[in-house]
């Protein structure tokens, strides 16, 4: 098989990626982090500042930013991040709650395996494939302490302000313990004057979810898509408007999106994947069971077989989250560019997709206002 964009582009973590952002800004508030901080010439970027203010937009990738909706986002745009792989938002999520590489907090994929409890999970919702609600302790799933909790162990603070009807959710008592937490019914109501009224200096963060959604859903040539960045442009510089003098704004993304064609939706059935069990999307495919099937599959999709050594170095540095072995794969599809794997029971009826190595889902924006 010729060599494609996809299989030359791997993950980097040393110093341009969201989780050295993270860190970035925990060891300016705390000063310390587990992970090493952005590289010099990136970290020059952000200004010093008591207090941080760091806007996740749920899927907008640094190519996304030439839209005609979103001129505030595209001034404030500094230079381009990578985001942690899989590039799906529970990888990207997580990596931002504990400061942590995949690698080492354990979440490694939008669906893994739980040998736990024996079961594929969805952990945005956490459910299983057939879409039952898995009893669990979300709060005790990741590593702790998390970002949150060792920002309090420093005296300082972290808030998370986001939609309300996700307060009270698995995903979010897994990435949010230890932080203080607001809802909010419009983005559109966030005021940062009341998120930093506290004595201590703090870190917080405000997630818009709309930009996934409806990249998802309709695609980037939608009009819900252009209504969503228009919300995406109009929060960040509603934001930007009442900025704290002490405080500096940060935004990034947690992935970017690739739309797939209808023709580059590769369909399973259900025979292709029996004996074999598979976990994470449409763009990175996880299987276990015979290496010949899996080899099959791919030659089948003309897809990279990615093997467990080069998907545990995907995944980052530092030390192993203590589960990571149970949980791996045996093997991993990347799709081509323009195409998604679909195995019986996954929902190929979307537009948007991402959690592959393209440039569309890999790079995200660094947005920078003071």
């Amino acid at each position: 098989m010729t060599p494609n964009r996809t299989e030359r582009i791997g993950p980097s973590y040393a110093g341009n990626n969201l989780v050295n952002l993270v860190a970035e800004l925990e060891r300016r508030l705390s000063g310390h982090s587990p992970t090493r901080g952005l590289r010099r010439d990136l970290s020059a970027l952000i200004p010093a500042a008591r207090n941080y203010l760091l806007v996740v937009f749920d899927g907008l990738g640094a190519g996304q930013l030439p839209h005609a909706n979103a001129s505030a986002l595209a001034e404030s745009r500094r230079a381009v991040l990578e985001a942690p792989f899989p590039t799906t938002t529970t990888v990207g999520l997580s990596s931002i709650c504990t400061g942590l590489t995949p690698l080492q907090h354990g979440v490694i994929g939008y669906r893994q395996w739980m040998p736990d409890i024996q079961k594929v999970v969805s952990l945005l919702r956490w459910t299983d494939l057939s879409g039952q609600h898995v009893r669990y302790d979300t709060a005790s799933f990741l590593p702790a302490p998390n970002l949150w909790e060792r920002l309090s162990a420093r005296q300082a603070r972290g808030m998370i302000v986001q939609p309300a009807a996700f307060i009270d959710t698995p995903l979010t008592r897994m990435l949010y313990r230890g932080a203080e937490m607001r809802g909010y019914s419009s983005p559109l109501e966030v005021d940062p004057a009341y998120l930093f009224t506290m004595p201590k200096r703090t870190l917080a963060m405000v997630y818009y979810h709309a930009v996934d959604v409806a990249a998802h859903e309709a695609g980037q040539p939608s009009e819900s898509y252009d209504v969503a960045m228009s919300g995406a442009d109009q929060l960040w510089a509603r934001l930007a408007d009442r900025l704290p003098t002490d405080t500096v704004m940060v935004g990034t993304s947690d992935h970017g999106h690739s739309d797939i064609p209808e023709v580059g939706k590769l369909i399973l059935e259900k025979s292709d994947t029996e004996g074999l069990r598979w976990s994470g999307d449409s763009r990175a495919l996880m299987l276990s069971g015979p290496s010949d099937r899996i080899r099959d599959l791919s030659e089948k999709t003309g897809s990279r077989m990615v093997g467990a050594d080069v998907l545990r170095a995907w995944l980052g540095r530092g030390q192993p989250h203590p589960d990571l072995e149970a949980r791996m794969p045996d093997a991993l599809l990347l799709a081509r560019d323009n195409t998604g794997i679909f195995p019986k029971g996954m929902d190929a009826r979307k537009t948007g997709h991402h959690g592959g190595l393209t440039p569309a889902e890999v790079q995200s924006p660094l947005l920078i206002h003071q």
